[in-house]
């Protein structure tokens, strides 16, 4: 499946649509953005705003319930009504989705407070966390790191293949040398993924 969305889209270049999609010349500039590229639009995760609205979601039962209970017992004033809200802020910032999003040659993540930017054209390393959440860990050459659930990639093909593309890039330019298991891991699970969805569908 991944494979056959790579050929489709990279029908005018053949195989070297690689390069083409993500945006880089072919005329020996590997390295250098074709102009545009810098304001390509971001591919987001799509669950994002369905983990957002579960998130607020959660806070507001929590700040509701707490003034039913406290209007129940009579206990109900400003300064008990102030503490609920600061603690359902809290609730709500502790399971605030972080978004994910990739354009061609960036992969960036936002938070409450912070965002972290990698150059996916420049990736000199790439590895996974195991654990409860499994985790992707991106360095590239500047030195900049980002950390992204591996969940989001396959569970977005969109995503995965905009940054499967700079990946490639990445590789073929020899900056990233630690990776390439890692890499075909997650080709296979995306798709699955899109299997799964294609049979969910019929």
């Amino acid at each position: 499946m991944t494979r056959a969305v790579r050929g489709g889209r990279g029908a005018r270049g053949g195989r070297t649509g690689w390069s083409v999609r993500a945006g880089w010349s072919l005329r020996g500039e590997r390295g250098l953005p074709r102009p545009g590229a810098a304001s390509a639009r971001w591919t987001t995760d799509r669950r994002w705003g369905h983990d957002l609205g579960t998130a607020l979601l959660c806070a507001a039962l929590l700040f509701v319930l707490a003034l039913l209970i406290d209007g129940v017992r009579g206990s109900l004033d400003a300064a008990r009504a102030a503490l609920w809200l600061g603690l359902a802020a809290l609730l709500h910032a502790a399971l605030h989705p972080v978004r994910t999003g990739a354009r061609p040659g960036e992969l960036r993540t936002w938070g409450l407070l912070r965002r972290h930017t990698v150059r996916t054209d420049r990736l000199v390393s790439l590895t996974e966390t195991g654990g409860l959440v499994p985790r992707l860990l991106l360095r590239d050459a500047s030195g900049h790191r980002l950390s992204c659930e591996t969940a989001v990639l396959t569970a977005n093909p969109l995503l995965w293949h905009r940054l499967d593309t700079d990946l490639r890039t990445s590789h073929r330019l020899g900056l990233l040398r630690t990776g390439a298991e890692v890499l075909r891991e997650l080709e296979e699970r995306v798709d699955k993924e899109v299997l799964g969805e294609g049979f969910g569908d019929a």
